[in-house]
């Protein structure tokens, strides 16, 4: 899955804000401990004109952290 790269700094700023009425911004961390920001195109476009540069933030492939053994 490809997401948005965000530096420890960025994640700090958006995480938990609200930037429409019931949309906030979700970051999460991957096994390589890289902060992603997934944005579907309905995200994008409700995006205030404040956080536009996020669409400029490189991208890369998020790699999930392995499922927790059950037993």
């Amino acid at each position: 899955m490809i997401g948005y790269i965000l530096t420890i700094e960025q994640k700090e700023a958006i995480q938990g804000v609200f930037f429409a009425t019931d949309i906030f911004f979700n970051c999460v961390q991957d096994v390589n401990d890289v902060w992603f920001l997934f944005l579907s195109d309905q995200d994008k476009a409700l995006l205030p004109q404040e956080y536009l540069y996020l669409l400029d933030l490189p991208t890369g492939e998020y790699v999930p952290p392995p499922t927790p053994d059950p037993f």
